[in-house]
């Protein structure tokens, strides 16, 4: 529902406030949660947060902070069973990644309960796992393999690798970050 209505104000009505990135954004009142819950509520529950935004000179305690809902969790599907296993022998999967406990919609704590239990219990099948797997000599011909494969589709790439799991960061942050790090200004 918060993510719908940052959506409804910024998107739809057109009220957010534009951010350096191009991208509009909404001001989240949090001194307000100081003034609620007590002085120093933020810094007992968000000091990760705190220190981010004070790196940059806000003071989130006393300036309201500019938000907008972007990837929070990619509540995954991979199938499991009951040990955790997937269909790929010795992958094992726990969490956000299986669509957890709690289905492919859901916030904050309720993975703990995802990592706490199938943490562990996909951990613990995962060791007796290893204990049975023999291993064969190392060699590096996936990475020959997937070149010859690029090639034969007459794939240009920048790429180094096989990648896992798609990119999120925007064409414009990515650019921005690049040149950042070439002008010797990223920190």
């Amino acid at each position: 529902m918060e993510s719908s209505a940052f959506i409804c104000e910024c998107v739809e009505k057109k009220l957010g406030i534009e951010t350096p990135s191009g991208r509009v954004g909404i001001w989240l009142d949090s001194p307000l949660i100081d003034l609620i819950h007590g002085t120093g509520y933020i810094n007992r529950q968000f000091p990760a947060m705190h220190r981010q935004f004070y790196r940059y000179g806000i003071d989130i305690i006393k300036q309201p902070m500019l938000v907008y809902p972007t990837l929070h969790y990619q509540n995954g599907g991979i199938e499991i069973n009951d040990r955790c296993e997937t269909n790929i022998p010795g992958l094992y999967v726990a969490g956000e990644a299986s669509g957890g406990l709690h289905g492919r919609n859901r916030l904050m704590g309720n993975s703990v309960l995802d990592y706490n239990v199938f943490g562990k219990r996909a951990g613990q099948y995962a060791v007796d796992y290893v204990k049975s797997v023999k291993l064969k000599s190392l060699s590096l011909e996936h990475i020959n393999a997937y070149e010859k494969e690029l090639k034969e589709a007459k794939i240009e790439t920048d790429r180094i690798s096989p990648m896992l799991l798609p990119l999120y960061t925007p064409e414009v942050v990515k650019n921005r970050q690049l040149t950042a790090h070439y002008e010797g200004t990223l920190r």
